[in-house]
C-alpha cells in the first residue's frame, strides 16, 4: 500500500473518531440525574485516575467502591495510573486532586481525556486491524477503512467514552501471531498468548474470546507434522509433545498474570491482607456476581425471556441463575470451540494460504463465542457486543452483507444509550457514512457475498436457498423494522401503562437479529472447516 493511501486512511479514521468527541460524553452534566455516583463512564475513568496516583497499591480496589470503584483488571489500573500522571501535569493537580475533583467538567480536560481515547486506538487498535487486513484481504485499504470506521466501536469508546479498543487491539494481535507458526507451538503461539493474557488483563471481557483461543490451541498442542505411530492413543511421544507444549503455553499465561498481578502481592497491607486475600479483592470487584442476571435492557436472551408472560428471571432462583447462564452459554457456543478444536488440530500450517485459513477460522470463532456469552452469560452490558463486532469487521469480504448486517444492528441496538448520553446525531450520521463506505468500497468491488471459488464445491442447493432468503428477504424486512422504529419512536409516545415499550422492542428484535448472526457465523466457520489443505486439493486434482 502506498505511503500516501495508508496516511489517508488513518488521517480519515482520526478525523471521524475526532469529530465524534466533540460530542457530549457520558454523564456529563449529570444528564443521567444520579443521586449516588455523579456522571458515567467517563467520569468513572477520570476518577481512576486520581485513586491510582494517590492512593496506594493495596486500596486501589478498596477505596470507597460505592462512587465507581476501581472493578477493571490490573492493567487498566497501571494505565489510569498513568494517564493520571499526564493529566495532573498536562491539564492541572485540579483535575485528578483525591475527592475534590469528583465530577470534574473543564473543557481542557474534556480534551485530554478525549485525545487519550484516540492516542491509545491509534497505537493499538489500529495496527491491529492494518496487519490482519493485509493478511485477509488483496484490497487491504477497503477492509482498514470499513474496519476503523464501525458505528458501533466509534460511539462507544468516542463517543460515550471507554476504552474498549485497547482490549480489541490486543485481542486481534494476538490472533494474528498464533496463527503464524508453522509448527504446532512456537514462538509467535507464545506470543499470541501473552497479547491475549494482556487484553485479558485491561478488560475483563476479553474472558468472551477465551473459550475460542483456549480450543484452538489446544487442537494446536494435539497436531504433529511427524509421521503418525501405529500405536495411536498409547504412542507416549505423541504425548510428551503434547503435555510439553501445554506446559509452554500456561506457564507464559500463569507468568503473565502473575506479572500483572505481582505489584499488588508485593505492595499489600502486610498487616492485614493475605496473598490469597489481595487476589480474591480483586476478582471480587471484576466479577460482581451479586448484580443479577442482567441489569439493563439488553438484546439478549435473558432480557428477552424475562418479559411477560414467560418472565423467566421471576422462575429461576437468583442462586441458580449464574448456573443456567453458563450451562446455556456452554451449549451455544460449543459448536464453535469443535470447529475451531478441529482445525487447530489439521496438521498442514505451511504456506500463505493454510496460515490465512487459521486466521479467519480464529476470527469466526471468536465472534461466535462472544456473541454466545453476549446472548447466554450471565450480567451482561449492552457494550459487550463489541466483542464478536471487532473480529467479524475483519471478515467484511469474507460475508459482506452477513458483516455489514450486524454491523448496522449492533449500533441500532444500543440506540437508547446513545440517546441517553444526547449521541443521536453522532449515531445517525456514522451510521449512513459507514453505510456509504460500505456501499462504495466492499459491495462495488465484490457481488459474491463471501462463496469464493474455493467454496463453491460445498454449496448444495439448500444453501443456496438459504443465503436467498437471507439477502432478499431477511435483510431488507429487518432494515424496515428497524426505520420503521425509529420513526415511531420520534413522532409517537408510549402509552402511560407501557412506558418502556420502546425499549422492550428493541430487546426482543435485536436478540432475534443476534441469533440469526449466531446461525451465520456457525455457516461460514463450517465452509471453512471443510476447505481442505493445498496439499490435499493437490493430490485429488492429479
Amino acid at each position: 500500500m502506498r505511503t500516501s493511501k495508508a496516511i489517508l486512511l488513518i488521517s480519515i479514521s482520526i478525523f471521524l473518531r475526532t469529530c465524534i468527541s466533540l460530542h457530549s460524553h457520558s454523564g456529563q452534566d449529570n444528564y443521567h440525574g444520579s443521586k449516588t455516583a455523579y456522571g458515567g463512564d467517563f467520569e468513572a475513568q477520570r476518577h481512576w485516575m486520581e485513586l491510582t496516583i494517590h492512593l496506594p497499591l493495596s486500596e486501589w480496589y478498596t477505596y470507597d467502591p460505592t462512587y465507581w470503584g476501581l472493578d477493571y483488571p490490573p492493567l487498566t489500573a497501571y494505565g489510569s495510573y498513568i494517564l493520571g500522571l499526564c493529566s495532573q501535569f498536562l491539564v492541572g493537580e485540579e483535575s485528578v486532586a483525591l475527592f475534590q475533583s469528583r465530577g470534574y467538567e473543564d473543557r481542557d480536560h474534556k480534551a485530554f481525556m478525549r485525545g487519550t481515547v484516540i492516542v491509545l486506538d491509534f497505537l493499538i487498535y489500529f495496527p491491529a486491524v492494518w496487519i490482519l487486513s493485509k493478511r485477509i484481504a488483496k484490497s487491504s485499504a477497503s477492509l482498514i477503512l470499513t474496519a476503523l470506521s464501525q458505528p458501533a466501536l466509534l460511539l462507544i469508546d468516542h463517543g460515550h467514552f471507554q476504552y474498549n479498543s485497547v482490549c480489541l487491539g490486543l485481542s486481534l494481535l494476538s490472533f494474528h501471531f498464533i496463527t503464524l507458526d508453522e509448527n504446532a507451538i512456537g514462538i509467535n503461539a507464545i506470543i499470541g498468548s501473552v497479547l491475549f493474557c494482556l487484553a485479558l488483563g485491561w478488560k475483563q471481557m476479553g474472558l468472551y474470546y477465551a473459550p475460542a483461543v483456549f480450543s484452538y490451541l489446544l487442537g494446536r498442542c494435539l497436531s504433529s507434522t511427524a509421521k503418525k505411530s501405529c500405536l495411536g492413543f498409547f504412542d507416549t511421544e505423541r504425548w510428551f509433545l503434547f503435555l510439553t507444549r501445554i506446559g509452554v503455553l500456561g506457564i507464559t499465561v500463569i507468568s503473565t498474570f502473575g506479572v500483572l498481578i505481582a505489584p499488588f502481592i508485593i505492595y499489600r497491607d502486610l498487616s492485614s491482607q493475605t496473598i490469597t486475600e489481595v487476589i480474591l479483592i480483586i476478582l471480587r470487584r471484576i466479577f460482581p456476581i451479586q448484580r443479577g442476571l442482567f441489569e439493563g435492557k439488553v438484546s439478549n436472551l435473558w432480557c428477552m425471556l424475562s418479559l411477560k408472560p414467560i418472565s423467566i428471571r421471576e422462575r429461576i432462583a437468583q442462586d441458580t441463575q449464574p448456573i443456567f447462564a453458563l450451562c446455556l452459554t456452554f451449549a451455544i457456543m460449543l459448536p464453535f470451540c469443535i470447529m475451531l478444536f478441529c482445525i487447530g488440530k489439521g496438521e498442514s500450517r505451511k504456506g500463505e494460504k493454510q496460515q490465512q485459513k487459521h486466521l479467519k477460522a480464529i476470527l469466526w470463532g471468536t465472534a461466535g463465542t462472544s456473541l454466545s456469552f453476549f446472548l447466554a452469560s450471565f450480567q451482561v452490558h449492552e457494550k459487550s457486543i463489541l466483542l464478536p463486532l471487532s473480529p467479524l469487521s475483519l471478515l467484511m469480504m469474507e460475508a459482506p452483507t452477513l458483516v455489514f448486517w450486524f454491523s448496522m444492528v449492533t449500533a441500532w441496538t444500543l440506540w437508547h444509550l446513545l440517546q441517553s448520553d444526547r449521541l443521536r446525531l453522532a449515531y445517525f450520521c456514522t451510521c449512513h457514512i459507514f453505510y456509504c463506505y460500505v456501499k462504495w468500497f466492499i459491495f462495488n468491488g465484490s457481488n459474491k457475498d463471501g462463496k469464493k471459488k474455493y467454496f463453491k464445491r460445498y454449496y448444495s442447493k439448500l444453501d443456496r436457498w438459504a443465503g436467498t432468503i437471507f439477502v432478499k428477504y431477511i435483510v431488507p424486512a429487518s432494515s424496515a423494522v428497524m426505520i420503521v422504529l425509529h420513526l415511531v419512536e420520534i413522532f409517537k409516545s408510549p402509552p402511560e401503562t407501557m412506558p418502556d415499550m420502546y425499549p422492550v422492542l428493541w430487546v426482543i428484535f435485536g436478540c432475534l437479529y443476534f441469533l440469526l448472526t449466531w446461525i451465520g457465523i456457525i455457516y461460514f466457520l463450517w465452509m471453512l472447516l471443510l476447505l481442505p489443505d493445498d496439499k490435499k486439493e493437490k493430490e485429488k486434482n492429479q
